[in-house]
């Protein structure tokens, strides 16, 4: 009852601050609200209760007041003990560093905004709740119950699904493991309390309503959640709820989905189905950054309403279900009505005849069958639906088609073109025909027909054929129906090869004029065919033509032209075609005098005393070039014949003639051969004279500009006057132009110029032609002023313009001066020049400028106004100066390297070898003049472009060269700078020939060797001397071994059985020292090994030491280590023979025993042992071993290799090794042997033998056999 009570009494306690400070705070803002209520609850946990008592019965201390919200939100945590974790119900703390009974001060606020603070602060208490549950059950100390300063605990919050609260399994226990805890209890059930209001809050929400609706969409809205205060003060606002729209057409009782989830208090649903009801509910949700798990109120009460019907959806493609040659029956399925029933379907058909869709059904039913159709035709369907809304969209176009028979054989395949290997086959497409198969039968392969085409195409070449063969052919035709029947079979033969064309014909016998005899020879490539016909082409200058075919070889031609150059070529004719033609053969005939000329007749109408006369060539001219023709005319009066012309022209002009007279004309040709025969002849008939030349024409000047010329009428010569013709020209004999034509007797001439001489003369015309033209009559017309000057041109300078212009007509008076307008001022010139020079002008200035003539009379109109613009200065020229010098070149440098204005440089070098000879005479100590030759400098142009460097090639070594440079823009170019004077270096000598660069190495001997190279090409008047190098080929340095003229040298000092390589090097000896050129291809080459000396007992024992040990160790695997030890020992010490003897012995008896311990564990014998060990020392390599110690060393071999056998006696081996100990010492010495000799050697060898096969028994046969 006491745990009871004082819960009661906190709640009121709770209640009165939370009313108190909830005045004050609704004067301040939003976040002074949160911050002090926060606050001063802290403060009344901490301060004003004092906590609960004990609970009845209980033994516990008094425990401090924990407030159910904790620690209010924007305050530090409390800081707890790092060596104990935080406890259900008890907090460990310390105390705070400030004076005792105070909070720590406020957290700063005022950099973060609303919304992140609360999210901030739910989030840290959702968390630090859910620590302090994880915790184990105890107390940090005695003390936490005592102090004035206590850290409240935090009060648990469980999720809320869907406004409630659901139930724990342990429900009536202290979620923080303390039943008895009375504060506990009270905290939670305060949470629950707010959650439960919450979720009543949220659950007020109405529903929502339909604004607008059509079959598809509806726009719902609905108000918003009126908050009140106590909610405000949980720090909850309108822009934290969410509203989520619920719909379902299911009824009210229905599943429900989700279709908005913001918010906004309106929204639009889409996608609906027409004449459906849909219910529609909204839900409030609190996020959960403002409430922890979450919370959600329940759904308003549901909206129902009806979507309105309208024309149903599109149909979906009809399906054939039949089809045959004259019906076709379809089948569609319903589609959505969209809320009316569909009364009716409506079935369109497109025949395609162009009359588009026609009406083939409209009834209720879902299938039609369509009848009276064509076999084989393509048609084309659409469906509607309808119902008492309208009718809705067609459905997709489905095409199908009515059957058909399959096509009948088609025709054999026709052979369009056949060749060495194609055939080009073709065949006729029908109207039933959609695709061929052509299919081939090659005899030879041996597999039948065999297809070789599937397509719409009606041709098809077959490749890869061989030449002259035949193959047979067959076609079938497909289309919907299926395959017709194969073909007739057809058969064709490919074409052989065309032969090579035959040689170049030859003349045979004499040419004649008109014939002469040609022959050829057969082709070597007759194309796998007889040549069956030759054809004989000749060409005479229009084309070749064919003049003979046939078999033969030699032809006849015949009815040629003299003089006339053919050209004949030769091709033959196989059964593989037609050859090439063969290279041309040139004849010339012989020429004759030219043939007979066409009559001449008369060009134009003939005149009285004149006409022109005109013929052509002759038929052929006699294969010779026509000289010259002759012209005779027979005179009707006298019938006297006389020559009227004579030339190589085909006209000609007949004078001296009396009008109305017959003469009569014949022609004739010439060439080198002679004259041909006469023309027949032809009449000409002289016509009627023109008139008498007209008198001088009288010219009157009525002013500057118009004149006034008439003239009498001449004698008309038999035919009356019709025309005149009035010219005129402003020069004497030449470019008369017609100013007038007509009957009149005057004309008036305008458009003259003034003070102009001209001349007229006039022409009568009859029905005979016209007149000769009269005397030319001259006059003047009086002067005027001058006239317009055309655009001048200018040459600008950044302060002046050269004008420049052309000189206009002056109109009789001369040009006394010209006036020059410069807008501001007017300019005269001295005099008449052409040209003057405005001076004084601003550099970069646009100016006006015109111009006009003065003369006697007046002054004349301005010109055209001219812009002339001056230049701006040109650029000032750069410091030049050498960045790099060789011996054949120097590398210039001026500027500071930035050109933004892209400046043209100019550089240039003098040449000192250009000279001037300067002609001069003397006057006063000479009487004659003399040349005398003086330098001249002249620059040349080096570089010119927008770089700020050079490179100049090409020079002379330790010779001075001069420079300078300038600068050009669009200003033009500026001075050049100061001439800069530079030297080159003097040159190294040139590197070896290519071909003989590295050196030659020959006579290589153990200690010495010849090396030889290339003679280098002296640079100037020094010498050249050769510097040769050595090396060893490991070691990467060279020594000096030869300087010298000699380019040919002796190495000595070298080491035997050494790689070295050699190079040789160039060196200029120049005055100012001596100047070494590039290094050649080094030269590789080995040292003679040295010879095996036989009188040194030292170098021979280390051989046959040598010996022992590489056998040793190839055959039984002995350590290269303890033989290249025992090596060593034999090489390198000075010692006496016996000692080296008694080493070597030990050595082979240690070897020897070895061998024995291997033979035994492998139990074999190897048959190649003794002879390498024993019998084989090759010659050079043994020595003259005493006998004791050969007789020993094969002792001891032989006694282990018969160890096993123990029959045979020792004075047999030792008498065989006494003769082997012979033989040896006879090889080693190079002495001859005696017969007894190499019978105990075949003795012994036989023995060896006889040794080896017993010991191979014993191993491998067991002991009874034995």
């Amino acid at each position: 009852m006491q745990g009871g009570a004082e819960t009661i009494r906190r709640s009121m306690l709770k209640k009165g601050m939370t009313n108190v400070l909830s005045v004050a705070a609704s004067r301040q803002t939003r976040e002074a609200r949160t911050a002090n209520l926060a606050y001063a609850s802290y403060l009344f946990s901490c301060h004003i209760d004092t906590g609960p008592g004990p609970g009845a019965g209980s033994n516990q201390p008094p425990q401090p007041f924990f407030a159910p919200g904790g620690l209010p939100p924007g305050y530090p945590p409390p800081h707890f003990s790092h060596g104990n974790p935080m406890q259900p119900g008890v907090m460990g703390h310390v105390p705070s560093p400030g004076p005792p009974g105070h909070s720590p001060p406020p957290h700063n606020f005022h950099n973060k905004d609303e919304r992140t603070k609360r999210q901030y602060i739910k989030l840290k208490k959702k968390l630090e709740q859910k620590h302090h549950r994880g915790g184990g059950e105890g107390f940090i100390n005695s003390q936490a119950a005592t102090t004035t300063t206590t850290t409240p605990p935090f009060s648990p919050r469980r999720d809320l699904m869907n406004g409630m609260r659901p139930r724990s399994k342990d429900h009536g226990m202290s979620s923080v493991g303390t039943s008895e805890d009375g504060e506990e209890s009270s905290s939670m059930h305060d949470e629950e309390d707010e959650e439960r209001l919450m979720v009543e809050m949220l659950s007020t929400v109405k529903s929502p309503q339909v604004a607008e609706m059509n079959s598809r969409s509806a726009l719902l809205h609905w108000p918003p959640l009126v908050l009140e205060c106590r909610h405000l003060e949980l720090g909850v606002t309108e822009s934290d709820l969410r509203y989520e729209v619920l719909l379902s057409d299911k009824g009210k009782e229905g599943k429900y989905k989700s279709i908005y989830n913001g918010i906004a208090l309106s929204c639009r649903i889409q996608d609906l189905r027409p004449g459906t009801e849909y219910s529609v509910c909204v839900q409030v949700h609190l996020e959960e950054l403002h409430w922890p798990g979450g919370i959600q109120g329940s759904a308003s009460e549901p909206t129902t309403f009806t979507t309105p019907a309208c024309e149903p959806d599109q149909p979906q493609l009809p399906k054939v279900m039949q089809r045959n040659r004259t019906s076709l029956q379809l089948r569609w399925n319903a589609p959505v009505d969209n809320g009316s029933p569909i009364t009716q379907y409506i079935l369109e058909c497109d025949e395609g005849r162009g009359a588009g869709f026609v009406e083939v059904y409209k009834a209720k039913g879902k299938q039609h069958n369509l009848t009276k159709l064509q076999a084989s035709t393509v048609y084309r369907f659409r469906l509607a639906a309808v119902n008492e809304f309208g009718r809705s969209i067609y459905s997709d176009i489905v095409q199908t088609s009515t059957s058909g028979s399959p096509p009948g054989p088609p025709v054999s395949p026709v052979l369009k073109e056949a060749s060495v290997t194609k055939l080009h086959l073709s065949w006729q497409k029908r109207v039933v025909d959609e695709d061929y198969t052509l299919q081939m039968d090659d005899r030879e392969s041996g597999h039948g027909f065999l297809p070789v085409y599937n397509g719409r195409e009606t041709h098809y070449v077959c490749q890869g054929l061989r030449r002259h063969s035949e193959y047979k052919f067959r076609l079938r035709a497909h289309n919907e129906e299926g395959p017709s029947r194969w073909s007739d079979e057809v058969c064709y033969r490919t074409l052989p090869d065309r032969p090579a064309p035959p040689p170049r014909p030859n003349v045979k016998g004499r040419i004649h004029a008109q014939n002469f005899k040609i022959k050829w020879e057969p082709p070597n490539d007759r194309g796998g065919a007889d040549i069956t016909t030759y054809i004989l082409e000749l060409n005479g200058g229009s084309g070749y033509e064919p003049v003979y075919m046939g078999p033969d070889t030699e032809c006849q031609c015949d009815r040629l032209t003299p003089g006339t150059t053919y050209q004949l070529r030769v091709s033959c004719i196989s059964a593989g075609g037609r050859s090439e033609s063969s290279e041309p053969c040139t004849v010339t005939t012989e020429a004759v005098c030219p043939g007979k000329c066409p009559p001449p007749w008369v060009q134009g109408k003939p005149r009285a005393t004149t006409f022109s006369l005109k013929w052509g060539y002759p038929e052929y001219d006699g294969g010779a070039p026509l000289s010259e023709f002759e012209v005779e005319m027979k005179c009707p009066l006298d019938s006297s014949q006389r020559q009227v012309y004579q030339g190589k022209e085909t006209e000609c002009v007949v004078t001296d003639l009396s009008p109305g007279q017959t003469y009569s004309f014949q022609v004739r040709a010439f060439n080198r051969v002679g004259a041909g025969p006469w023309s027949d002849s032809v009449e000409v008939l002289s016509g009627a004279a023109p008139p008498d030349v007209p008198r001088e024409p009288q010219v009157t000047c009525r002013s500057s500009h118009h004149a006034l010329v008439q003239w009498v009428e001449p004698a008309s010569n038999g035919a009356p006057v019709t025309d005149y013709k009035l010219e005129m020209s402003t020069t004497v004999e030449q470019d008369f132009a017609t100013v007038f034509h007509g009957l009149s007797h005057a004309h008036e001439v305008k458009g003259l110029m003034a003070a102009t001489a001209y001349f007229f003369r006039i022409q009568a015309n009859n029905s005979a032609g016209w007149s000769p033209y009269s005397g030319v009559s001259a006059t003047v017309t009086p002067p005027s002023s001058p006239a317009g000057i055309p655009l001048p041109k200018f040459v600008s300078t950044p302060t002046t313009v050269t004008l420049s212009w052309q000189e206009p007509a002056s109109h009789g008076a001369e040009i006394t001066h010209y006036n020059i307008d410069v807008g501001d001022r007017m300019l005269t010139t001295g005099g008449p020049e052409l040209d003057y020079t405005v001076e004084n002008l601003q550099p970069d200035t646009t100016y006006r400028l015109r111009v006009q003539a003065v003369n006697s009379v007046g002054v004349g109109p301005f010109s055209p106004v001219l812009r002339a613009a001056t230049l701006r200065l040109p650029p000032a020229p750069p410091r030049l100066e050498c960045v790099n010098v060789s011996h054949n070149y120097l590398k210039l440098k001026w500027g500071d390297g930035k050109n933004p204005h892209f400046i043209q440089f100019t550089v240039e070098m003098e040449s000192p070898r250009s000279r001037d000879i300067e002609i001069c005479k003397s006057s006063v100590q000479l009487k004659s003049p003399y040349l005398i030759e003086r330098p001249v400098c002249r620059f040349q142009t080096v570089y010119q472009g927008t770089s700020h460097s050079c490179k100049v090639n090409r020079l002379q070594e330790l010779t001075m060269y001069r420079f300078r440079v300038a600068a050009t823009d669009d200003a033009g170019q500026g001075d050049f700078s100061n001439v800069e004077e530079y030297t080159t270096t003097i040159a190294p000598p040139p590197s070896l020939k290519v071909n003989i660069s590295a050196p030659k190495v020959t006579e290589v001997q153990q200690r010495s060797c010849w090396a030889e190279w290339g003679q280098c090409k002296r640079v100037g008047a020094d010498p050249v001397t050769y510097q040769v190098q050595l090396s060893r080929s490991k070691d990467p340095e060279y020594r000096l071994a030869y300087c010298g003229a000699d380019t040919r040298v002796q190495l000595t000092e070298l080491d035997p059985g050494t790689e070295y390589h050699v190079r040789v090097c160039p060196v200029r000896c120049a005055a100012s020292g001596d100047l070494p050129g590039a290094y050649s291809s080094p030269t590789s080459f080995n040292t003679s090994a040295p010879e095996v000396v036989n009188h040194t007992p030292r170098t021979s024992i280390a051989h046959v030491s040598d010996y022992v040990c590489i056998r040793a160790d190839r055959e039984l695997g002995i350590s290269a280590r303890g033989i290249e030890a025992v090596n060593r020992r034999g090489r390198g010490q000075e010692t006496s023979w016996a000692i080296q003897k008694d080493q070597l012995k030990e050595y082979v008896y240690k070897k020897v025993e070895s061998w024995r311990i291997v033979m035994e564990g492998e139990m074999f014998l190897d048959k190649q042992l003794w002879r390498e060990l024993v019998l084989e020392h090759p010659p050079g390599k043994m020595e003259e071993f005493h006998d004791d110690d050969v007789h020993s060393f094969t002792l001891h071999v032989l006694l282990r290799l018969v160890r096993p056998s123990r029959s045979v006696p020792s004075s047999i081996l030792i008498t065989c090794l006494d003769h082997y100990n012979i033989f040896l010492c006879s090889v080693t010495e190079r002495k001859p042997l005696t017969d007894q000799q190499w019978a105990f050697i075949i003795l012994f060898a036989f023995t060896v033998f006889a040794l080896i096969v017993a010991a191979i028994l014993q191993q491998i046969l067991p002991v009874s056999s034995r």
